[in-house]
């Protein structure tokens, strides 16, 4: 998208949070500080590893996490300005992932064109308001739904409503349920008391078995069972997520 999209989304959504122009201010620089300051990301070629510019319509979920983890982060800690930086980077992904780049990409300039023309849809930015959930799992699953679209009026209308959902679900409630730390608690005691010991028996098991059968990559293969056993526990690992986004550790 352009940057005077990215701009627009950004002042549409901070003027349905009721945010300070200040934080307008900051949401918008950070829509458009991907084009102007590009994330790395690290690829394996024939020649190596080597950095490269990360994509903008079709980036890597990890690319947008980093900057959603960083703005909740600030969130909780009280800093706003940084909080909405952050963020704005992040949104920058998602309003990017939502254009169609067309047949090897000859269509794409032309469509930012046209989107650029297209009013901001309030009722999308209202809709991804209402939806939002404080949890960066919901978050997750919006990225996952995002789809590139021909459509410009199509186009806009995801861009904004996904933003929209996003921006509230980062800013939301700093309070975890009593539910949630209740639930986290339990889990995180059964991962101590019966995942762990779980995990490094079986590791132990198959590290035994590089020693009677002489072959260094049992070791590795234990390793490797131990971390994969303990990932089974998928109840605390999504709890801890979870717990993470409150500060719980």
């Amino acid at each position: 998208m352009k940057w005077k999209t990215h701009t627009s989304i950004a002042r549409a959504i901070s003027k349905s949070l009721n945010l300070p122009k200040d934080l307008e201010k900051a949401l918008s620089q950070g829509s458009i500080e991907p084009d102007k300051y590009p994330d790395k990301v690290l690829r394996v070629g024939r020649g190596g590893v080597y950095t490269t510019t990360a994509s903008h319509h079709d980036p890597e979920m990890k690319i947008i996490m980093k900057h959603i983890w960083s703005a909740r982060s600030a969130h909780l800690r009280g800093d706003d300005f940084s909080t909405m930086r952050s963020l704005g980077r992040a949104l920058h992904y998602i309003q990017d992932k939502s254009v169609s780049k067309g047949f090897l990409g000859l269509s794409h300039d032309s469509r930012e064109d046209e989107v650029s023309y297209q009013p901001i849809p309030e009722n999308a930015i209202e809709k991804g308001i209402d939806i939002a959930v404080s949890s960066p799992h919901f978050i997750k699953k919006s990225i996952k739904s995002v789809r590139p679209k021909k459509n410009p009026d199509e186009i806009m209308y995801q861009a904004c409503m996904y933003s929209a959902a996003i921006a509230k679900a980062v800013i939301g409630d700093k309070t975890p349920s009593d539910k949630l730390v209740r639930n986290f608690k339990f889990v995180k005691e059964k991962y101590r008391k019966r995942t762990i010991p779980i995990a490094l028996v079986t590791s132990g098991i198959i590290s035994i078995g590089s020693v009677v059968m002489q072959n260094f990559w049992y070791i590795l293969l234990g390793i490797l069972a131990g971390y994969i056993a303990q990932r089974l526990d998928l109840r605390y690992h999504y709890l801890k997520e979870e717990a993470r986004w409150f500060g719980i550790k």
